[in-house]
């Protein structure tokens, strides 16, 4: 069963160029999204029900319903040879290497947000303007910008928006721009980033996951682009993204209409000249995609530790 884990852990990983290169995310960015986070869950979860495997075994002498994983104590102490041994031993250790990374990475990442929150909220209290802005926080800053600082609190997060970029922004567009910033909050696109770029902390050498943080950070953009196109003009949006884009008089580096700000040039692009949508046959075919992606890796597992039965089952 483990061959067959990383074999498909091996052909989710090999998948994710391809998924890079397409053009087809363009036209449903969501749906962009979604593979790609079905991506990174089938293979990171292959590669540690393949280390489970190794350490876990099924106990022929229970019948199918009151069978169970057990960890293979015996194994581990040697007692069904040097090899079972060793192969406990192996998928014991990876698999307390993956959650270790994991576990590592979380609370180094955590630790970094906590700290960017305590600015943030350091800036608010320092440099927060008598607010003109209704939905927003308006800090003094020479250089324009928006984006969240995500709160605790059930009602959402606040909009942090510059002085800069609130004298520079006329009403239509500043509009815009509060409608990007809480289309990231209602998409829950910070929790979606976070969890990319915690698998590509814990695992760099892994190109599926450096991939996937980037086309992620890039396709969030084109969500919020299109959800705030909803409400107010696509040129208002693509306005807003000029204008946000433009450095300020004696600055070497302009600011984001987003705190990831993805492709302007892209971004500008998609505003002015929309793709066509994918059909509804393409979008079905895509969600199955993903849905066989997430349920791929478990189901390899089942059928694995079923498939050892079948020969008991028949009969003679």
């Amino acid at each position: 069963m483990s061959p067959l884990l990383l074999c498909f852990a091996a052909m989710a990983a090999a998948a994710a160029p391809r998924l890079a290169a397409a053009g087809w995310p363009l036209r449903a960015p969501r749906l962009a999204v979604l593979l790609w986070l079905a991506l990174s869950g089938a293979t990171a979860g292959s590669l540690a029900l393949a280390g489970l495997s190794l350490a876990l075994y099924w106990d022929r002498t229970h019948d199918v319903v009151n069978g169970a994983w057990h960890v293979c104590l015996d194994a581990l102490r040697g007692r069904h040879g040097s090899l079972g041994q060793a192969v406990a031993v192996a998928g014991l250790l990876s698999v307390v290497l993956l959650a270790g990374r994991l576990l590592i990475s979380a609370i180094r990442m955590l630790g970094a947000q906590r700290a960017r929150r305590a600015q943030l909220r350091l800036l608010v209290r320092v440099a927060a303007v008598p607010g003109t802005v209704p939905g927003a926080t308006v800090v003094h800053h020479h250089e324009p910008a928006a984006y969240l600082m995500p709160g605790r609190h059930r009602t959402g997060a606040d909009i942090i928006i510059t002085s800069a970029a609130v004298d520079r922004l006329g009403a239509d567009e500043l509009s815009a721009v509060l409608a990007h910033e809480r289309a990231h909050h209602t998409g829950r696109h910070y929790a979606i980033t976070h969890w990319m770029r915690l698998l590509a902390q814990a695992f760099p050498w892994m190109r599926c996951f450096r991939l996937g943080r980037r086309q992620v950070d890039r396709l969030v953009e084109l969500c919020a682009d299109e959800h705030a196109a909803r409400s107010s003009s696509r040129l208002d949006v693509a306005r807003a993204l000029v204008s946000m884009a433009q450095p300020s008089s004696g600055s070497p580096y302009g600011g984001l209409l987003a705190v990831h700000g993805g492709d302007s040039m892209e971004r500008l692009q998609r505003l002015l000249t929309p793709p066509p949508p994918l059909s509804r046959a393409a979008r079905a075919l895509l969600g199955v995609a993903a849905a066989v992606l997430l349920l791929a890796p478990m189901a390899l597992a089942t059928l694995d530790r079923y498939a050892g039965w079948l020969p008991h089952l028949l009969p003679l």
